[in-house]
């Protein structure tokens, strides 16, 4: 079964920056109750600060706040976040904000996190940016923490980065053990952490560099005694989507962005099928004009109910 996930237009890629904070307020609000009535079967946002270009002053959302505010005015869609940066909060306090909204949302939350990546931001807010192995070795730990806070009743934890003692969590999360826990990236040891900890991974690229990750992954999952095939896979892309390649193309031109996937539905179907027979089971998709109903339309009739 193939899932479609759509990523809230919330502002890191610019495409709020031509209205103002209430219309983009209203603009979000569009995407989600439309999502709310299509076959879209998860939302996703962002965990940035600043956008894309750190040379714009546009309107960011922070997404964590976004996704609380989202969370009881979407009744159906799962939420997440592609994905939460490790370094922006404790681990026990992220624990706890998870266990809080997955009981907001009644077990409807995805919990996606990653390493960090985003240097500018990283130095912009005053988080210290140790190197990528440091980083990857915080999130190891990171994730011991937060499943034993969902699933333990005191848990104590002592690790080089991060440490807790008896840091009961309740109310637990809704879904048992816990929320899915998507692991974002696809670094070599970065797939180490996703085969200890992750119901999903998200990563992408050609099929030949896909076929590698995966074969690291099922490495990694060897070496621990994991079966590679409990680990389900997504695939974020931006998309690009006209009513035939050539006006996609246009959009291409206007935007100045590089899609992952650019044409008509039927385009988009291909690409869709052929990833799905390398194991991919959701597509996270960012639309840059998912506030344009014509385009939502379009990619209701010509792809969600073609899946």
């Amino acid at each position: 079964m193939i899932l479609f996930g759509l990523i809230v237009p919330q502002g890191w890629r610019g495409k709020l920056n031509h209205l103002p904070a209430e219309k983009a307020r209203d603009a979000i609000l569009d995407v989600v109750k439309w999502a709310e009535e299509s076959k879209v079967e998860s939302l996703w946002l962002y965990d940035h600060f600043i956008q894309q270009r750190p040379d714009s002053l546009g309107p960011c959302f922070e997404g964590w706040s976004l996704l609380s505010y989202l969370a009881p005015i979407a009744h159906r869609v799962r939420l997440g976040m592609l994905v939460l940066c490790n370094s922006y909060r404790n681990p026990a306090l992220l624990a706890k904000m998870a266990a809080t909204l997955d009981n907001i949302s009644q077990g409807r939350l995805e919990f996606g996190i990653g390493a960090g990546w985003y240097e500018e931001e990283y130095k912009r807010y005053g988080y210290p940016y140790p190197d990528a192995p440091t980083r990857i070795s915080m999130l190891d730990e990171s994730l011991q923490i937060i499943t034993r806070m969902w699933c333990e009743e005191k848990p104590s934890f002592k690790g080089r980065y991060y440490s807790i003692k008896e840091a009961y969590c309740q109310p637990k999360p809704i879904q048992r053990p816990h929320p899915p826990i998507t692991v974002g990236g696809s670094g070599r040891l970065l797939l180490k952490v996703a085969a200890k900890y992750a119901d999903w991974t998200n990563y992408g690229g050609s099929v030949e560099r896909v076929k590698k990750l995966h074969s690291i992954l099922e490495g990694w999952c060897r070496s621990i005694g994991r079966d590679a095939k409990s680990i389900r896979r997504s695939i974020h892309w931006i998309g690009v989507l006209g009513k035939t390649r050539e006006e996609a193309l246009k959009k291409v031109r206007s935007t100045g962005l590089e899609p992952d996937i650019c044409g008509s539905p039927e385009d988009w179907l291909t690409s869709i099928n052929n990833y799905a027979e390398l194991g991919f089971e959701r597509f996270i998709i960012f639309l840059p004009d998912a506030y344009s109903e014509q385009t939502r339309n379009l990619l209701y009739e010509g792809v969600i109910s073609k899946l």
